[in-house]
C-alpha cells in the first residue's frame, strides 16, 4: 500500500463530502472535477517527493489538502490554475520543510494564497449564481448562462446591501465551491469536535474574536459577515490543522484570537475581500515565536517557584 494510514484525516474527509455534494447541486458537475484535479495533483506531488525514501507512503493528509484547497476555489477557475494551485501547496507548503508532520503553514493555504495573487482575475472576477431548486447542478456540467461578479461581502462594500440571512445560512448564494453553507459548515465542524478531530479552543477563539472586531467595525453588518466568505470554512477546518497548530494550550487561545483580528482588519482597511488566507499566514508565521516565549516565561516562573 502506498498510503499511510491516518484515521483523522478520513474524518476530515468524511466531514468534507456532504460540503462537496452541495456544491455540486449549487453550481454542477464540473466541481468535482475540479475537486479531482486538485487531489490527483496533490497526490502526485508527494509521491514524487517520497517515492525513493525506504518505506515512504503518500499520507492521506495530502488529499484533505486537495479537497480543502478546491473548496476555496471559484466555481469557474480554471482546471490547470486549480493543478498549480494543487502542486504549490504540497511542494512549498509541506514538502520543503520535510514533509507531513514538518510543516509550518497551512498547504491548502499556501496554494490557494499563490493562485489568488498570481492569477487574480480567475480568482475573484468570475462567480456563479447557485440553483436553488432542485436536481439543480446534479443536472448539468455547470451553470455557465448566470456569471456575476458579486459576492455577499463585494456587495456589502460596493453598495451597502446585505444578503439574507437564510440564503447565507443554506448557502443559496455566490461565494467559493465550499464556502457557502453555513449549515453543513457549523454541522461538519460539531462532528469533528465530538469526533476530538478538530480541536474547539481554536475554531472557538477564532469566531468570538472576529464577532468582536466585526462589531467594532461593521456594526449592525456583524452577524451577517460571519456568515460572509471563507470565515467560517477557515475556522471549522483550516485553524484547526493539528500540524500548524499550536501545542502550548495558552498559545491556541491567541492564536485563534490573532486570525479572527486579522481576518476582519484586512477586510476592513486592505483591497482584499476575502482577509483569512492572509490573517492564517501571518498566524502561522507568529505563532511559533509567541509559543517559544510562552513556554520560555513558563520555566523561568517554575524554576523562580
Amino acid at each position: 500500500m502506498i498510503f499511510l494510514k491516518q484515521k483523522m484525516m478520513n474524518k476530515v474527509l468524511y466531514a468534507l463530502l456532504p460540503i462537496t455534494l452541495f456544491a455540486v447541486f449549487l453550481f454542477g458537475w464540473r466541481i468535482l472535477t475540479v475537486v479531482l484535479i486538485t487531489n490527483f495533483f496533490a497526490f502526485l506531488t508527494e509521491y514524487i517527493f517520497i517515492r525513493q525514501k525506504k518505506n515512504g507512503k503518500v499520507s492521506m493528509a495530502v488529499f484533505v489538502t486537495g479537497t480543502l484547497l478546491a473548496l476555496t476555489l471559484p466555481p469557474t477557475i480554471p482546471f490547470w490554475i486549480a493543478a498549480v494551485g494543487a502542486i504549490i501547496a504540497i511542494a512549498f507548503g509541506k514538502m520543503v520543510f520535510g514533509g507531513f508532520g514538518m510543516n509550518v503553514f497551512n498547504p491548502a493555504i499556501v496554494g490557494r494564497t499563490f493562485i489568488y495573487i498570481s492569477f487574480p482575475n480567475a480568482m475573484t472576477i468570475n462567480w456563479l449564481e447557485p440553483f436553488s431548486k432542485f436536481p439543480g447542478g446534479f443536472a448539468v456540467w455547470q451553470k455557465v448562462e448566470a456569471i456575476t461578479s458579486a459576492t455577499p461581502i463585494s456587495i456589502y462594500n460596493e453598495t451597502g446591501d446585505l444578503a439574507k440571512f437564510p440564503q447565507l445560512f443554506l448557502g443559496n448564494i455566490a461565494g467559493s465551491i465550499g464556502e457557502t453553507s453555513a449549515l453543513l459548515i457549523i454541522l461538519a465542524g460539531i462532528y469533528l469536535v465530538v469526533t476530538k478531530t478538530a480541536n474547539w479552543k481554536a475554531i472557538f477563539s477564532l469566531l468570538v474574536s472576529a464577532l468582536f472586531f466585526n462589531f467594532v467595525f461593521y456594526g449592525n453588518a456583524a452577524f451577517a459577515f460571519m456568515f460572509s466568505g471563507g470565515l467560517l470554512f477557515g475556522a471549522i477546518f483550516m485553524i484547526t490543522d493539528p500540524v500548524s497548530l499550536p501545542k502550548n494550550k495558552t498559545a491556541i487561545w491567541i492564536y485563534g484570537f490573532l486570525v479572527g483580528f486579522l481576518t476582519i482588519f484586512i477586510r476592513k482597511f486592505s483591497l482584499f475581500t476575502e482577509g483569512f488566507m492572509f490573517a492564517l499566514l501571518l498566524g502561522n508565521t507568529f505563532m511559533p515565536i509567541i509559543e517559544f516565549a510562552l513556554n520560555r516565561s513558563k520555566k523561568k516562573g517554575a524554576k523562580r517557584g
